[in-house]
């Protein structure tokens, strides 16, 4: 039944490349059975010149060798910067619990925004600073389009969620970001966020660990070592 399917099959006038590709998958051994035939096909690649068909196949595996010596270059370096911003984080962390007062904090993350060529906003419901003042209705707005929720969010905002979370505050208009609600209990208190002039800088992709853990230590900063600041 299988040899007339493919007797059929070869008897069809002209062959689809899709049953040329049916075939071959069928049979992984025919270039086995027909050497010469690797040699005998010239496949021409466009600005590069005519390759056989077994140069072809070396090309590809040189080429997947270099993808993956590439991609373990970047997992080195991502693990590398892990390890830097692990450091720099446990080294806020214990900085903003030496903190006795609001303004302590946020300048803490100030200076550690800085330092990573970022800037930082401390956005809450009740503040005594009208720029760090987080409308709720903005707030509302956003985590309902962009949180559900999620813990954070990350990628680039448009001018209506830039003006509902930051105010007059500079915010890059062309820049990325990374919002993090901060809660204690069932309490939400406001927003930790990061921004980057750079557009790619921050991708829904990354992992947030990191800043979970720092936005769950200002929640708990504000709510318990710092009650009459985060009430102002």
């Amino acid at each position: 039944m299988l040899e007339s399917q493919e007797k059929s099959l070869f008897d069809a006038s002209p062959l689809s490349s899709e049953q040329v590709a049916q075939y071959l998958l069928r049979h992984p051994e025919f270039f086995l059975k027909h050497p010469d035939i690797v040699d005998q096909i010239d496949i021409e690649v466009t600005g590069e010149g005519v390759f056989s068909l077994g140069q072809l196949q070396q090309r590809r595996q040189r080429q997947k060798i270099l993808d993956l010596e590439a991609e373990i270059e970047r997992l080195r370096d991502v693990a590398s910067n892990n390890d830097k911003t692990f450091y720099q984080f446990m080294s806020l962390q214990t900085r903003l619990l030496e903190c006795r007062s609001l303004d302590e904090v946020e300048a803490q993350l100030h200076a550690l925004a800085n330092h990573l060529g970022l800037q930082s906003y401390l956005q809450l419901f009740d503040h005594d600073k009208t720029s760090s003042l987080l409308s709720r209705d903005g707030f509302k707005r956003f985590a309902k389009q962009h949180l559900n929720g999620k813990s954070a969010y990350l990628g680039r905002l448009r001018n209506k969620d830039r003006e509902g979370l930051f105010g007059k505050q500079s915010a890059p208009e062309l820049g990325s970001y990374v919002v993090l609600p901060l809660r204690y209990q069932e309490q939400t208190l406001g927003i930790l966020a990061f921004s980057s002039e750079d557009g790619g800088h921050f991708e829904p992709e990354m992992d947030t660990l990191f800043l979970d853990q720092l936005a769950g230590l200002v929640s708990h900063l504000l709510c318990v070592s710092l009650p009459m600041e985060s009430r102002r």
